[in-house]
């Protein structure tokens, strides 16, 4: 059974997302890592698409079994059922839809051996947005030329051609003036993030760490176009979100601050640094839409510039911050 989503409860095994009224075809997408599955399925969803998630094998069977899909897009490397061995019971229960195989490796040997798994189609991570949208559009497109799809009618106004124009006057272009870094050292987290705001028309530049994204920082202060806004993660090696926004901030570089990590250091920017305080805050893991209304509320209340520099700690004798 399915449940009805929500933004802030995202630990049921399988979630629904909401119907609309020009959705054609329904899709599950099966992946443990929450942050890949809920970018992934809200990529299909504003593609116009139905999309159901599942967060395992396991869960991702009770929900075959309990609904009729057309897609299947699914991870490999998964606890109590791999991605493989929910193809097989698929395709020994001649369950009638098609099946991508989206994974950090391919099981090359395993399909040798088991053509009759008939996977339409195999992205291998890290892939982009655009890459998982084709790949559902030319399978459905196939799929289309060898069957009709119940009341369906193909030639009316729910094409795949409208269903892209939706999906178009979906992605709004906002200012392109404004550049955005992202800064975070999971690099699949990075990239999709990338991709999402690159596709609702966003310059975005990323960087690996609070290192690599201060000297980016610093480069862009001497470009003709500065950055806007800076979204980084806090935990990560070296130089870590905190630091990254103490530096920004002695700097005296004037621009908005999202964090988006997994654990907030609430304490020190409430007890120890409350001159650091970011604009907003994200915790992972999150949805595409909060990520996009989180930029778009930031942008808008900020312009992409902060009215007041937030007043950094006096300076000791010595020249020294006094943190």
């Amino acid at each position: 059974m399915t449940e009805q989503i929500t933004l802030q409860d995202r630990k049921p095994a399988v979630t629904a997302f909401p119907r609309q009224p020009s959705l054609l075809r329904r899709i599950l997408v099966v992946e443990d890592d929450p942050d890949i599955r809920w970018i992934n399925a809200m990529v299909l969803h504003h593609a116009g698409y139905h999309v159901d998630t599942a967060v395992d094998g396991a869960s991702g069977w009770s929900a075959l079994k309990a609904s009729r899909y057309d897609v299947l897009i699914t991870d490999n490397n998964m606890p109590r059922v791999t991605g493989m061995e929910l193809i097989k019971k698929v395709r020994s229960e001649e369950m009638p839809l098609s099946v991508i195989l989206a994974s950090g490796t391919a099981p090359t040997e395993e399909l040798e051996q088991n053509p009759w798994l008939q996977i339409d189609a195999v992205l291998l991570k890290p892939y982009t947005s655009d890459a998982i949208l084709a790949s559902v559009k030319q399978i459905l497109h196939n799929a289309d030329d060898q069957q009709e799809f119940g009341s369906l009618d193909l030639k009316d106004n729910k094409t795949p051609q409208a269903v892209e124009q939706a999906c178009t006057a979906l992605q709004r272009q906002p200012d392109p003036a404004h550049r955005i870094l992202v800064v975070d050292d999971d690099g699949d987290l990075r990239r999709l993030n990338a991709e999402v705001l690159i596709r609702f028309g966003y310059h975005v530049d990323t960087a690996e760490d609070g290192t690599a994204g201060w000297e980016a920082l610093q480069a862009s202060r001497h470009a003709p176009e500065c950055y806007t806004l800076l979204i980084t993660d806090h935990e990560m090696p070296g130089l870590s979100g905190l630091a990254l926004v103490k530096k920004l901030r002695a700097a005296r570089m004037a621009l908005p601050v999202i964090m988006a990590t997994g654990r907030l250091p609430t304490e020190d920017l409430m007890n120890r640094y409350p001159w650091l305080q970011p604009v907003a805050t994200l915790v992972k893991p999150y949805s595409v839409e909060q990520l996009l209304v989180t930029v778009q509320d930031v942008l808008r209340e900020t312009g992409g510039i902060l009215l007041e520099i937030p007043r950094p700690p006096n300076r000791s004798p010595a020249g020294g911050l006094q943190l």
